[in-house]
This record gives structure tokens, sequence and C-alpha cells, in this order.
């Protein structure tokens, strides 16, 4: 019994061995296992990290763009400042002509009323003027009306006088006539 002593010792110890190699393979599978599925988590972690990389991508994409962008509406609005400081100063010229056309338009109105003035003091002088002519035209023609009348009267005695020297002269003539033939 000795000698199988040693092949039982040695039976045991392989037993034991077997079973620590089943439980290192045990082990071993849910060790691959765990790996697996430390592998497959890590090709998720993988696709997720690919995700967000992707998403920083895109949102470093959209931040360049944005940035552009808030580059565009400042140099838009510095543009803008530009055109309404010039329109500022537009405004100011504006201002000023309009002032210089207010006291323009005092002026004006102010020789208007000169000229109003000066229109109705013309119309006074062509008033008196003219009754002073009319008078005059009343007085010429009444006294050419009695210039007229002098005239046709004085016409009246000549043409009266010139036919009294007609005919006293046609009645010498024919006493000269009969004298001559007698």
């Amino acid at each position: 019994m000795s000698g199988q002593q040693p092949f039982d010792l040695i039976l045991k110890e392989l037993q034991n061995v077997n079973r620590r190699l089943e439980h290192i393979e045990t082990g071993q599978k849910e060790l691959t296992e765990r790996v697996g599925n430390i592998e497959n988590e890590q090709k998720e972690l993988s696709e997720r990290v690919s995700s967000i990389e992707n998403r920083m991508s895109n949102i470093e994409n959209g931040q360049k763009e944005l940035t552009k962008r808030v580059s565009n509406i400042e140099n838009g609005q510095t543009e803008l400042t530009k055109r309404v400081g010039n329109m500022e100063k537009g405004q100011t010229e504006l201002a000023k002509r309009v002032g210089n056309i207010e006291k323009g338009q005092k002026k004006l109105t102010v020789d208007v009323g000169n000229l109003e003035t000066e229109l109705k003091d013309f119309r006074t002088e062509t008033k008196t003027a003219l009754q002073i002519i009319m008078t005059g035209q009343q007085g010429t023609r009444t006294e050419m009306t009695q210039r007229f009348k002098e005239v046709q009267h004085t016409l009246g005695h000549l043409e009266t006088d010139i036919a009294y020297n007609f005919q006293k002269t046609a009645q010498l003539d024919l006493e000269i006539y009969r004298l001559k033939k007698q």
C-alpha cells in the first residue's frame, strides 16, 4: 500500500491540479467573457467617443461659423456706426441748411412785407396820378369840345363870309361882264 500511496497522492494532487485547472479554465472563461465584455464596452465607448468627437467637431465648426458670423456682425456694426456718424454729420449739415433756409425765409418775409408796402404806396401814387390824368383828360375834353364849338362857330361865320364873298365876286363878275358887253 505504500506504493499506492504515492500514486494516490499523485492522483489527489492531479485531481487538485485538475480542479485548479478547471477553476483556472472557468476563471479564464470568465476573464475571457469579461475581457470580451470589456472589449464590447470599449468598442461602444470608442463609438460613443467617436460620436462625441464628431459632435465636438460639429460644435467646433459651428463655433467657427458663429465666430465668423459674429465677426461679420461686428464689421457690419462698425459699418453701421460709420454710416450713422455720416448720417449725423449729414443731419448737422441739413440742420445748418434748414437754419439758412429759415433765415432766408425770414428775410424773404421782410422783403415781401417791404414789397407789399411799396406796392401799396405805388398803387396809391398810381391812383392819384390816374385821377390827375383823368381830371386832366376831362378838362382837355371839355376844352377841346369848347374849342371845337368855337372853331365850328368860326367856320360857320367863315363859310357865311366865303359864301357872301363868292356871291359878291360872282355878282361883280357878272356886272363886269355886262359892262364889257355894253
